[in-house]
């Protein structure tokens, strides 16, 4: 089963394909895997997720920054120090 943050990083990346009109079958070219990956990422069904590699693909092919996959706009706002170490405690949550 996909945890909170996953889900939120998975529909993210799903709004920003929509948003640029890319199939799922064009966004999987871009990051390397199947087709068939992508429907299952998207699926509620299936425990699959973007790796953090695939993510890095998404997020620059998209121009979007990677930090706001997994921060609200207030916590981008925190020190340097303090975003940077929430950032790692949430990739790390998600990585679960």
């Amino acid at each position: 089963m996909k945890t909170e943050s996953q889900i939120d990083v998975i529909n993210i990346i799903r709004e920003l394909r929509n948003d640029n009109e890319l199939s799922q079958s064009g966004f999987a070219d871009i990051i390397g895997v199947s087709y068939g990956l992508v429907g299952n990422i998207e699926s509620p069904k299936y425990p699959h997720k973007y790796t953090i590699e695939q993510l890095q693909k998404a997020v620059k092919y998209f121009n979007y920054p990677f930090e706001n996959l997994f921060l609200t706009d207030e916590e981008t706002k925190l020190n340097k120090r303090e975003m940077i170490d929430l950032l790692v405690k949430k990739i790390a949550e998600y990585d679960r």
